[in-house]
Protein backbone atom coordinates (compact mmCIF):
# COMPACT_ATOMS: atom_id res chain seq x y z
CA UNK A 1 0.00 0.00 0.00
CA UNK A 2 3.00 2.28 0.80
CA UNK A 3 4.38 1.92 -2.96
CA UNK A 4 0.96 2.88 -3.94
CA UNK A 5 0.47 6.30 -2.32
CA UNK A 6 3.87 7.06 -2.71
CA UNK A 7 2.98 6.58 -6.58
CA UNK A 8 -0.43 8.51 -6.17
CA UNK A 9 2.14 11.79 -4.80
CA UNK A 10 4.51 11.34 -7.20
CA UNK A 11 2.14 11.29 -10.22
CA UNK A 12 -0.23 14.48 -8.56
CA UNK A 13 3.08 16.09 -8.04
CA UNK A 14 3.72 16.18 -11.33
CA UNK A 15 0.31 17.66 -12.77
CA UNK A 16 0.30 20.09 -9.59
CA UNK A 17 4.12 21.51 -11.98
CA UNK A 18 5.81 19.61 -9.00
CA UNK A 19 8.75 17.24 -9.36
CA UNK A 20 8.87 14.29 -6.97
CA UNK A 21 12.11 14.23 -4.29
CA UNK A 22 12.55 10.74 -3.52
CA UNK A 23 15.23 11.85 -0.31
CA UNK A 24 12.32 13.71 1.27
CA UNK A 25 9.00 11.87 -0.21
CA UNK A 26 7.97 15.63 -0.69
CA UNK A 27 7.14 17.09 -4.16
CA UNK A 28 9.24 20.49 -4.93
CA UNK A 29 8.38 23.13 -6.55
CA UNK A 30 9.02 23.89 -10.36
CA UNK A 31 6.29 25.06 -12.79
CA UNK A 32 2.50 25.61 -11.76
CA UNK A 33 -0.30 23.99 -13.51
CA UNK A 34 -3.30 25.74 -13.76
CA UNK A 35 -6.97 25.15 -14.83
CA UNK A 36 -10.50 26.32 -14.54
CA UNK A 37 -12.15 23.97 -13.37
CA UNK A 38 -16.29 24.12 -13.40
CA UNK A 39 -17.53 23.15 -9.45
CA UNK A 40 -20.27 20.76 -9.91
CA UNK A 41 -23.05 21.38 -7.51
CA UNK A 42 -23.86 19.24 -4.74
CA UNK A 43 -27.31 17.28 -5.08
CA UNK A 44 -28.54 14.37 -7.41
CA UNK A 45 -27.27 13.15 -10.60
CA UNK A 46 -29.73 10.90 -11.98
CA UNK A 47 -28.11 7.81 -13.85
CA UNK A 48 -29.71 8.66 -17.28
CA UNK A 49 -32.18 5.74 -18.54
CA UNK A 50 -31.98 5.84 -22.25
CA UNK A 51 -35.86 5.89 -23.98
CA UNK A 52 -36.28 2.96 -26.59
CA UNK A 53 -38.46 2.58 -29.75
CA UNK A 54 -39.80 -0.94 -30.14
CA UNK A 55 -36.71 -1.91 -32.92
CA UNK A 56 -34.47 -0.71 -29.97
CA UNK A 57 -33.36 2.51 -31.04
CA UNK A 58 -32.76 5.43 -29.74
CA UNK A 59 -36.14 7.60 -28.82
CA UNK A 60 -34.51 10.89 -29.47
CA UNK A 61 -37.69 12.63 -28.18
CA UNK A 62 -38.15 10.42 -25.37
CA UNK A 63 -34.49 11.63 -24.52
CA UNK A 64 -36.11 15.27 -24.60
CA UNK A 65 -38.62 14.64 -22.37
CA UNK A 66 -36.81 12.78 -19.50
CA UNK A 67 -34.07 15.48 -19.64
CA UNK A 68 -36.46 17.94 -18.89
CA UNK A 69 -38.47 16.10 -16.54
CA UNK A 70 -35.44 15.69 -14.10
CA UNK A 71 -34.35 19.18 -14.52
CA UNK A 72 -37.74 19.84 -13.70
CA UNK A 73 -37.84 17.67 -10.81
CA UNK A 74 -34.96 19.41 -9.14
CA UNK A 75 -32.03 17.78 -9.83
CA UNK A 76 -28.34 19.05 -9.75
CA UNK A 77 -27.25 17.47 -12.85
CA UNK A 78 -27.49 14.54 -15.36
CA UNK A 79 -24.78 11.80 -15.90
CA UNK A 80 -25.78 10.26 -18.81
CA UNK A 81 -23.82 7.21 -21.23
CA UNK A 82 -23.85 5.27 -17.67
CA UNK A 83 -24.95 1.77 -16.36
CA UNK A 84 -28.46 2.65 -16.95
CA UNK A 85 -27.97 4.44 -19.73
CA UNK A 86 -27.12 0.92 -21.15
CA UNK A 87 -23.76 2.70 -22.32
CA UNK A 88 -22.23 -1.04 -22.65
CA UNK A 89 -24.39 -1.36 -25.56
CA UNK A 90 -24.41 2.27 -27.51
CA UNK A 91 -22.55 2.57 -30.32
CA UNK A 92 -19.49 5.48 -29.74
CA UNK A 93 -21.78 7.02 -32.13
CA UNK A 94 -24.84 6.40 -30.23
CA UNK A 95 -22.75 7.68 -26.83
CA UNK A 96 -21.77 11.10 -28.56
CA UNK A 97 -25.23 11.91 -30.04
CA UNK A 98 -27.08 10.81 -26.91
CA UNK A 99 -24.85 12.82 -24.48
CA UNK A 100 -25.10 15.70 -26.72
CA UNK A 101 -29.00 15.60 -27.02
CA UNK A 102 -29.20 15.94 -23.62
CA UNK A 103 -26.76 18.77 -22.83
CA UNK A 104 -28.35 20.44 -25.77
CA UNK A 105 -31.94 20.18 -24.03
CA UNK A 106 -30.19 20.59 -20.37
CA UNK A 107 -28.92 23.92 -22.15
CA UNK A 108 -26.53 25.20 -19.21
CA UNK A 109 -29.53 24.90 -16.62
CA UNK A 110 -27.80 21.70 -14.97
CA UNK A 111 -24.38 20.34 -15.63
CA UNK A 112 -24.72 16.55 -18.00
CA UNK A 113 -21.39 14.51 -17.35
CA UNK A 114 -21.17 11.60 -19.34
CA UNK A 115 -19.46 8.20 -19.68
CA UNK A 116 -16.73 7.68 -22.17
CA UNK A 117 -14.09 4.56 -21.95
CA UNK A 118 -15.12 1.96 -23.77
CA UNK A 119 -13.45 -0.77 -25.50
CA UNK A 120 -10.63 -0.29 -27.31
CA UNK A 121 -6.92 0.63 -26.24
CA UNK A 122 -6.12 3.63 -24.26
CA UNK A 123 -5.53 5.95 -27.40
CA UNK A 124 -8.76 4.66 -28.62
CA UNK A 125 -10.57 5.56 -25.25
CA UNK A 126 -8.86 9.12 -25.40
CA UNK A 127 -9.98 9.87 -28.83
CA UNK A 128 -14.27 9.14 -27.97
CA UNK A 129 -13.04 11.42 -24.60
CA UNK A 130 -12.07 14.27 -26.72
CA UNK A 131 -15.02 13.87 -29.44
CA UNK A 132 -17.55 13.37 -25.91
CA UNK A 133 -15.89 16.49 -24.41
CA UNK A 134 -17.18 19.51 -25.89
CA UNK A 135 -20.69 18.44 -25.52
CA UNK A 136 -20.56 17.92 -21.57
CA UNK A 137 -19.35 19.38 -18.40
CA UNK A 138 -16.84 16.08 -17.67
CA UNK A 139 -15.90 13.10 -19.09
CA UNK A 140 -16.19 10.13 -16.89
CA UNK A 141 -13.41 7.61 -16.98
CA UNK A 142 -14.86 4.14 -16.41
CA UNK A 143 -12.64 2.61 -13.51
CA UNK A 144 -13.08 -1.18 -14.84
CA UNK A 145 -12.51 -0.16 -18.67
CA UNK A 146 -8.75 0.98 -18.79
CA UNK A 147 -7.15 -1.99 -18.34
CA UNK A 148 -7.43 -5.63 -17.14
CA UNK A 149 -9.30 -6.67 -13.65
CA UNK A 150 -5.74 -8.29 -12.50
CA UNK A 151 -3.49 -5.25 -13.27
CA UNK A 152 -2.17 -3.62 -10.27
CA UNK A 153 -2.85 -0.34 -8.81
CA UNK A 154 0.41 1.03 -10.20
CA UNK A 155 -0.14 -0.08 -13.97
CA UNK A 156 -3.97 1.30 -13.62
CA UNK A 157 -2.66 4.49 -12.28
CA UNK A 158 -0.60 4.74 -15.57
CA UNK A 159 -3.38 4.02 -17.61
CA UNK A 160 -5.19 7.12 -15.83
CA UNK A 161 -2.34 9.02 -16.25
CA UNK A 162 -2.02 8.53 -19.75
CA UNK A 163 -5.76 9.31 -20.70
CA UNK A 164 -4.87 12.52 -18.95
CA UNK A 165 -1.94 13.45 -20.94
CA UNK A 166 -4.02 12.20 -23.85
CA UNK A 167 -7.24 14.94 -23.38
CA UNK A 168 -5.49 17.91 -22.69
CA UNK A 169 -7.30 19.80 -19.70
CA UNK A 170 -10.18 18.29 -20.24
CA UNK A 171 -12.29 17.79 -16.76
CA UNK A 172 -12.74 14.32 -15.86
CA UNK A 173 -14.48 12.22 -13.76
CA UNK A 174 -14.48 8.56 -12.28
CA UNK A 175 -17.60 5.86 -12.21
CA UNK A 176 -16.71 2.38 -10.03
CA UNK A 177 -19.32 0.80 -12.16
CA UNK A 178 -20.32 -2.81 -10.58
CA UNK A 179 -20.46 -4.33 -13.91
CA UNK A 180 -19.06 -6.66 -15.04
CA UNK A 181 -17.10 -6.41 -12.19
CA UNK A 182 -16.50 -2.90 -9.82
CA UNK A 183 -12.86 -1.45 -9.76
CA UNK A 184 -13.08 0.78 -6.76
CA UNK A 185 -10.73 3.00 -5.57
CA UNK A 186 -8.54 3.19 -2.93
CA UNK A 187 -7.92 6.10 -0.37
CA UNK A 188 -4.44 7.06 -1.96
CA UNK A 189 -5.83 6.75 -5.48
CA UNK A 190 -9.11 9.38 -4.13
CA UNK A 191 -6.72 12.18 -2.72
CA UNK A 192 -4.44 11.75 -5.85
CA UNK A 193 -7.50 12.60 -7.97
CA UNK A 194 -8.63 15.16 -5.54
CA UNK A 195 -4.82 16.75 -6.04
CA UNK A 196 -4.83 16.35 -9.91
CA UNK A 197 -6.73 19.46 -10.27
CA UNK A 198 -8.38 17.67 -13.17
CA UNK A 199 -10.93 15.53 -11.73
CA UNK A 200 -14.49 17.15 -10.85
CA UNK A 201 -16.76 13.90 -10.38
CA UNK A 202 -16.35 10.86 -8.46
CA UNK A 203 -19.18 8.29 -8.49
CA UNK A 204 -18.99 5.87 -5.68
CA UNK A 205 -19.97 2.08 -5.82
CA UNK A 206 -18.33 1.26 -2.01
CA UNK A 207 -20.45 -1.87 -0.83
CA UNK A 208 -19.89 -0.64 2.87
CA UNK A 209 -20.48 2.83 4.75
CA UNK A 210 -17.11 2.68 6.17
CA UNK A 211 -15.22 2.85 2.89
CA UNK A 212 -17.43 5.29 1.69
CA UNK A 213 -16.73 7.81 4.60
CA UNK A 214 -12.81 6.97 4.29
CA UNK A 215 -12.79 7.89 0.90
CA UNK A 216 -14.95 11.14 1.28
CA UNK A 217 -12.31 12.25 4.28
CA UNK A 218 -9.38 11.64 1.39
CA UNK A 219 -11.07 14.14 -0.58
CA UNK A 220 -11.68 16.46 1.84
CA UNK A 221 -7.93 16.39 3.10
CA UNK A 222 -7.07 18.87 -0.02
CA UNK A 223 -8.10 21.80 0.39
CA UNK A 224 -9.80 23.61 -2.56
CA UNK A 225 -10.33 20.74 -4.26
CA UNK A 226 -13.02 20.67 -7.39
CA UNK A 227 -13.51 16.69 -7.04
CA UNK A 228 -17.00 16.21 -5.67
CA UNK A 229 -18.28 12.74 -4.16
CA UNK A 230 -21.88 11.34 -4.89
CA UNK A 231 -22.71 7.87 -3.89
CA UNK A 232 -24.67 5.56 -5.83
CA UNK A 233 -26.32 3.77 -2.83
CA UNK A 234 -29.37 5.79 -1.92
CA UNK A 235 -29.34 3.84 1.08
CA UNK A 236 -25.96 5.83 1.84
CA UNK A 237 -26.96 9.46 0.59
CA UNK A 238 -27.74 10.68 4.01
CA UNK A 239 -24.52 9.21 5.66
CA UNK A 240 -22.58 10.11 2.61
CA UNK A 241 -23.75 14.24 3.34
CA UNK A 242 -23.42 14.47 6.88
CA UNK A 243 -19.53 13.10 6.57
CA UNK A 244 -18.88 15.47 3.37
CA UNK A 245 -19.91 13.82 0.14
CA UNK A 246 -21.78 16.02 -1.71
CA UNK A 247 -25.00 14.27 -3.09
CA UNK A 248 -26.64 10.72 -4.63
CA UNK A 249 -26.03 9.28 -8.87
CA UNK A 250 -28.06 6.23 -8.66
CA UNK A 251 -30.96 4.40 -10.21
CA UNK A 252 -33.66 6.07 -7.79
CA UNK A 253 -34.03 9.43 -9.52
CA UNK A 254 -35.40 7.57 -12.66
CA UNK A 255 -38.49 6.81 -10.43
CA UNK A 256 -38.50 9.60 -7.95
CA UNK A 257 -36.15 12.32 -8.35
CA UNK A 258 -37.65 14.90 -6.12
CA UNK A 259 -37.84 12.87 -2.95
CA UNK A 260 -34.10 12.22 -3.67
CA UNK A 261 -33.43 16.04 -4.49
CA UNK A 262 -35.40 16.70 -1.23
CA UNK A 263 -33.23 14.42 1.17
CA UNK A 264 -30.21 16.17 -0.71
CA UNK A 265 -32.01 19.77 0.17
CA UNK A 266 -33.23 19.02 3.67
CA UNK A 267 -29.80 17.37 5.31
CA UNK A 268 -30.11 19.43 8.73
CA UNK A 269 -34.39 18.69 9.36
CA UNK A 270 -34.65 18.06 12.91
CA UNK A 271 -38.80 17.22 12.47
CA UNK A 272 -38.33 13.05 11.44
CA UNK A 273 -39.15 13.76 7.66
CA UNK A 274 -35.29 13.38 6.61
CA UNK A 275 -35.40 9.79 8.55
CA UNK A 276 -38.83 9.48 7.24
CA UNK A 277 -38.06 9.77 3.33
CA UNK A 278 -34.67 7.19 4.29
CA UNK A 279 -37.11 4.78 5.46
CA UNK A 280 -38.92 4.55 1.86
CA UNK A 281 -35.74 4.93 0.25
CA UNK A 282 -34.82 2.13 1.64
CA UNK A 283 -37.24 -0.18 1.31
CA UNK A 284 -38.21 0.32 -1.96
CA UNK A 285 -34.53 0.48 -3.19
CA UNK A 286 -34.67 -3.76 -3.54
CA UNK A 287 -38.24 -3.41 -5.92
CA UNK A 288 -37.35 -0.96 -8.30
CA UNK A 289 -33.89 -2.40 -9.39
CA UNK A 290 -35.79 -5.47 -10.67
CA UNK A 291 -35.20 -5.71 -14.00
CA UNK A 292 -33.77 -2.49 -14.48
CA UNK A 293 -33.62 -0.06 -16.51
CA UNK A 294 -36.80 -1.59 -18.41
CA UNK A 295 -38.54 -1.39 -14.84
CA UNK A 296 -38.07 2.58 -15.08
CA UNK A 297 -39.23 2.72 -18.24
CA UNK A 298 -42.34 0.94 -17.25
CA UNK A 299 -42.98 2.95 -14.48
CA UNK A 300 -42.84 6.22 -16.04
CA UNK A 301 -45.02 4.79 -18.80
CA UNK A 302 -47.35 3.00 -16.38
CA UNK A 303 -47.68 5.21 -13.53
CA UNK A 304 -47.08 8.89 -15.18
CA UNK A 305 -48.24 7.97 -19.08
CA UNK A 306 -45.02 8.69 -20.75
CA UNK A 307 -44.99 8.08 -23.78
CA UNK A 308 -41.93 5.25 -23.25
CA UNK A 309 -41.64 1.84 -23.91
CA UNK A 310 -41.15 -0.73 -22.10
CA UNK A 311 -37.49 -1.88 -24.18
CA UNK A 312 -33.98 -2.04 -23.31
CA UNK A 313 -30.50 -3.67 -25.13
CA UNK A 314 -29.75 -5.23 -21.89
CA UNK A 315 -32.65 -7.00 -20.54
CA UNK A 316 -34.61 -9.56 -22.13
CA UNK A 317 -37.17 -10.50 -19.61
CA UNK A 318 -40.91 -8.94 -19.67
CA UNK A 319 -42.18 -6.76 -16.90
CA UNK A 320 -44.51 -9.83 -14.83
CA UNK A 321 -47.63 -8.71 -13.35
CA UNK A 322 -45.97 -8.73 -9.92
CA UNK A 323 -43.71 -6.31 -11.29
CA UNK A 324 -46.47 -4.14 -12.21
CA UNK A 325 -48.17 -4.17 -8.79
CA UNK A 326 -44.66 -3.37 -7.27
CA UNK A 327 -44.40 -0.70 -8.59
CA UNK A 328 -47.55 0.77 -8.47
CA UNK A 329 -47.22 0.29 -4.64
CA UNK A 330 -43.88 2.09 -5.26
CA UNK A 331 -45.63 5.02 -6.65
CA UNK A 332 -48.73 5.03 -3.67
CA UNK A 333 -46.06 4.80 -0.97
CA UNK A 334 -44.12 8.12 -2.30
CA UNK A 335 -46.87 9.78 -3.09
CA UNK A 336 -47.90 9.47 0.48
CA UNK A 337 -44.29 10.64 1.68
CA UNK A 338 -44.61 13.20 -0.07
CA UNK A 339 -48.09 14.40 1.41
CA UNK A 340 -45.64 14.57 4.49
CA UNK A 341 -42.79 16.26 3.98
CA UNK A 342 -43.78 18.66 1.92
CA UNK A 343 -42.08 16.87 -1.95
CA UNK A 344 -43.83 17.80 -5.09
CA UNK A 345 -44.05 14.80 -7.85
CA UNK A 346 -43.72 15.99 -10.93
CA UNK A 347 -45.66 14.33 -13.42
CA UNK A 348 -43.64 13.51 -16.94
CA UNK A 349 -46.24 14.44 -19.39
CA UNK A 350 -46.28 18.20 -18.41
CA UNK A 351 -42.49 18.55 -19.82
CA UNK A 352 -42.82 18.62 -23.49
Amino acid sequence: MASVARLASQRCARYLGYTYCPAYSLPCKMTYFSATRKVLPDGVFPTMITPMNDDKSVDWAGVDLLTEWYIRSGVAGIFSICLSSEMFQLTNEERIAVAKRVADKAAGRVPVVAGATFEGSLEDQAELMNKMAPNVDAVVIITNQIGNMSDSDEVWMENVEKLMKLTGDKPLGFYETPVPKARWLTTDMMEWAARSKRFVFHKDTSISTSTMVDKIKAVQSVSGTSLKFYTAKSPFVKICMEHGGNGFSGVSPNFYPWVMSWVCRNMHDKSGHLDQAMRFISITDGTIQRRYPTSAKHYLAQEYGAPFKAVSRVISDQITDQDCFSLKSVREEMERLCQEIGATPVNITDCH
